[in-house]
């Protein structure tokens, strides 16, 4: 009677070590669980690193029009041959103008 205790003792610390290492919520599935995180935080970072820059440059657009014609003739080829297109830094097309 001992020994059948004692085996069926053993099956169930088996079986319950069983489950806390490879079952559901067990040991492997934590790790990777934690690798998985590890992966979308970097690729969190790629993407928090991005949209700053897209707010830098939204930033630059909205305070100035001679942003605006830059980028807008730059990217649309409206840059004549020979013709260099330069931006100082603080300039505004309204206050070249006169304009309020």
């Amino acid at each position: 009677m001992h020994k059948i205790l004692f085996i069926c003792l053993i099956a169930i610390i088996v079986i319950f070590q069983y489950q806390l290492r490879l079952g559901h919520g067990g040991a492997t599935s934590n790790i990777r669980v934690k690798q998985l995180i590890a992966q979308q935080n970097a690729i969190n970072a790629k993407l928090i690193e991005r949209n700053s820059l897209m707010e830098i440059k939204i930033a630059a657009l909205k305070g100035s029009t001679d942003s605006i014609e830059a980028r807008s003739r730059s990217e649309l080829n409206l840059v004549k041959p020979g013709e260099m297109l330069i931006l100082l830094p603080g300039s505004d097309l309204n206050l070249t103008l006169g304009k309020k």
